[in-house]
This record gives C-alpha cells, structure tokens and sequence, in this order.
C-alpha cells in the first residue's frame, strides 16, 4: 500500500479529532488533539487509540500491529513548529516505508478549524515515534485461521477453528478490548470501526467494548 494512500484514508478522521478536541471542556476549550495512532488494514482504517500522554499512546503501537494485522500504523499528535500550529504525521507500512508529514492549522477567531494540505516533513528532529512503529511493524500478526470454536458439539470431524474471517473479527475484539483498557483510566480511547453490520455483532458478541465500536460509514471518535 502507498504511503499516499494511507494518509488519504487517515488525515480526513484526524482532522476531525482535531476539530472536536477543541471543544473538549466547553465550546471555548482550546486542548490539543491527544497523540493517536490509526491502524490501516485492506485499505480502510481499521481502529485507532487515542491518549493524552504519547508514551502512552505509542505503547499501544505493538497490540495493534499484531493483534489487528496492520498494514501501516500512522502516529498523528498535534505540535507546534516555528511558532505555528501543526499536526505531524508519523507514517510506518508492513514492508517497514517511512514517512514523517506535517499539516498546517488555523485556528480562526467564530472556533473554526481550517486546514491546509499535508506536505513532506523531511527527517524529524526525533525519530523515536517512527523506530516504534518500525518496531512493531516486524511483529508477526495473529494467525487469525486458527481461532479456536467454542460452540463445538463434539462431533466428529467438526472443524476444530473459526473461519478465518469470523477469527479475524474475534481476535480484533479481544485486541480492541486490551486497548480499552489499557488507555480508559487516562481519558483515552480505544476506537473499532467495524467492515459490517454482522461484523460489528460478531465483535460485541466476541468481547469489544460497546462504547468503542463505530460504524464503517462514519468514523467520529469522540474527543475526551
């Protein structure tokens, strides 16, 4: 997949994040975007987690690469650079590409947020975000054909796995469900977007937290 597809995928729900961060304590709020990482997978995103503190954040980076078998793993977070507000995009692929974007913001006086386009960053000043995800990125995925059954009648030569498209959905609640955990205590969030209606089922059904689950057609993460 192309670094340029992935950041079309990701920077319009991170702009959005963005929009409602500002409005996170009150319509005047003026809070930053929490650093988030979105998970990439056949060409849609996937999930993404969110936490005010980046180390936070970045150590959900592993979890998603091998739990969601993630073909890119993007580390959005709000900066400022030369004075400037900005968001920095942190780009990894499977085949471990590199990227570092920033993105230009206005904030204008009614509240408003506009945005310009995403332009190369050149070599971050700190390469520690991109060495993470680089990191996680190397981890091999869960094989998802081998998710075991549990409504098995003892049956003779009844097939002992899920289909691996039903696994796939249950390892992804199981992982979204580490996620939640790991981030809800901080004022984050852990957020699935399921491919389906009968995919968004299965994962309530398999564990995934009610509250992370969003739909395919509208991804709107809330902002704290």
């Amino acid at each position: 997949m192309l670094i340029a597809d992935v950041m079309a995928l990701v920077v319009p729900p991170v702009t959005d994040l963005l929009r409602r961060s500002r409005s996170r304590g009150g319509t005047n709020g003026t809070e930053p975007m929490f650093p988030t990482i979105v998970a990439v997978r056949n060409d849609r995103v996937v999930a993404a987690v969110t936490s005010p503190r980046l180390e936070i954040t970045l150590t959900c980076a592993q979890t998603m690469a091998v739990g969601l078998g993630a073909t890119a793993l993007v580390l959005a977070a709000q900066a400022d650079l030369g004075g400037s507000p900005v968001v920095g995009y942190s780009v990894m692929t499977g085949d471990r590409r590199a990227k570092f974007a920033v993105q230009g913001v206005r904030f204008e006086q009614d509240g408003s947020v506009a945005f310009a386009e995403p332009v190369d960053g050149g070599d971050p000043h700190d390469a520690t975000i991109l060495t993470v995800l680089a990191e996680a990125m190397a981890q091999r995925p869960v094989d998802v054909t081998r998710v075991a059954r549990k409504d098995r009648g003892g049956t003779f030569g009844e097939e002992l796995f899920l289909p691996s498209e039903q696994g796939r959905v249950v390892v992804d609640a199981g992982t979204m469900q580490t996620l939640h955990e790991r981030v809800a205590g901080v004022s984050g969030e852990a957020v699935y977007v399921a491919r389906s209606p009968e995919a968004a089922r299965l994962a309530l059904e398999a564990g995934l937290p009610r509250t992370s689950l969003v739909s395919a057609e509208d991804w709107r993460p809330a902002a704290g």
